[in-house]
């Protein structure tokens, strides 16, 4: 069954005045779906206009002056109702959106030509009450402000960055000796290791042009590698060293040091006590060369010393066709030698000379004597020697 075709509906063709007619009517009925008065007035005049150009076409100038008494009455309306909230607002207003508001509809008013000098005489002071707002809440954004700032500045104070705040002002005044131990006090935290260390460099600076070198020593080995520290604290220690005698103590590295012997270009250190208990081999064997404690010397506690201090020092023979040995310990004839030198023993500690027993290693005991001990013994100690070059 075949749909019958529904009927094309022909547009209305409608002329210019006709066009313009319906549109201020539309304008005019539009009037009663807008809010504020001001669109209202407008529309209206609008409508007004247009209808005027129509002249005498259909109801046009009845139209026209209705549209213009209407805007006037809702003018006069919408000014006086703007006027009165406008009040209402300012009599309430605290802060300084209410302020605002108010003026904005006493200029709403004012514009409509409604009381207008007391609309002017209200938006000051509503611009006043704004101004007493923004100062009000001024001083309470500071009070707020100044109450964080007091509660971050006691808690700061018992952070450790409040002393090394305090340690970075003390150094910039050349007070270190009070910086570092702020320093200490904040543990090091960010860059307190790196200032303190800044600290006893400069520090070892004015003691060394004072010509006060052990304490510049001192200072430049607790300043580690900061600057050319370790290299300044080589060139006082080989300057000690070659003003040194016998018997007299020095300091190489970390550790404290007798001279046992001197030559002219020479010095044989050996360390003052004895400190880390090591075996003298963990297998068991007696010979010194390829022992775990001559590995030890010469591969690990060699690196306790500065580039530059381990460059001074003298070989004592090989440990192997590849190794040199640079750290060594005294043997039974050179503890003989020097025993009378050494004088402190107050831990037994180990030498080199195998013993009458297999697996034995002769070691001094506290009481200065010698003894032998199997080299697997864990209870001995170690004194190092070392030869040095101090020209």
């Amino acid at each position: 069954m075949v749909k019958a075709k529904r009927p094309v509906r022909k547009k209305e063709k409608l002329s210019k005045e006709e066009n313009l007619y319906r549109s201020a009517v539309s304008l005019m009925e539009a009037v009663d779906c807008i809010s504020r008065f001001e669109r209202v007035v407008y529309s209206l005049n609008d409508a007004a206009n247009k209808f005027d150009k129509l002249g005498i076409y259909k109801d046009s100038p009845e139209r026209g002056e209705k549209c213009r008494k209407d805007a006037e009455e809702t003018a006069r309306r919408g000014a006086e109702e703007a006027y009165a909230t406008a009040v209402d607002k300012l009599g309430k207003a605290k802060d300084k959106s209410s302020f605002a508001d108010a003026i904005e509809d006493f200029k709403r008013a004012k514009k409509f030509g409604h009381n207008i000098e007391e609309c002017d005489n209200n938006i000051q002071i509503c611009k006043n009450g704004i101004k007493k707002a923004e100062t009000r809440a001024m001083f309470k954004r500071q009070g707020i402000m100044l109450c964080v700032v007091l509660v971050l500045v006691l808690i700061f104070i018992n952070t450790p960055f409040y002393p090394l705040v305090k340690g970075i002002y003390y150094q910039s005044r050349g007070e270190y000796k009070t910086a570092i131990g702020l320093y200490k006090k904040s543990g090091g935290i960010l860059v307190g290791n790196g200032n303190m260390k800044e600290c006893y460099y400069y520090i070892a600076e004015r003691h060394n042009k004072e010509g006060s070198y052990k304490k510049a020593l001192a200072n430049y080995k607790k300043a580690q590698n900061k600057f050319d520290a370790e290299e300044k604290a080589f060139g006082i220690e080989k300057k000690i060293i070659g003003e040194a005698v016998p018997g007299d103590i020095v300091k190489y590295g970390d550790k404290k040091w007798i001279i046992l012997s001197k030559t002219e270009r020479q010095v044989l250190l050996f360390e003052k006590k004895a400190s880390v208990k090591k075996k003298f081999d963990k297998d068991g064997k007696s010979a010194w060369h390829g022992s775990s404690l001559c590995n030890w010397l010469n591969r690990s506690f060699i690196k306790e010393f500065s580039h530059y201090e381990r460059s001074a020092m003298a070989g004592q023979g090989m440990i192997n066709e590849n190794d040199r040995e640079i750290v060594s310990i005294l043997d039974k004839v050179k503890y003989e030698k020097y025993k009378n030198i050494i004088k402190d023993t107050n831990k037994s500690y180990w030498l080199k000379d195998s013993g009458k027993s297999d697996g034995n290693v002769c070691y001094v005991k506290e009481d200065a004597s010698t003894s032998e001990a199997h080299s697997d013994e864990n209870s001995i100690s170690v004194r190092s020697s070392l030869w040095v070059v101090f020209k």
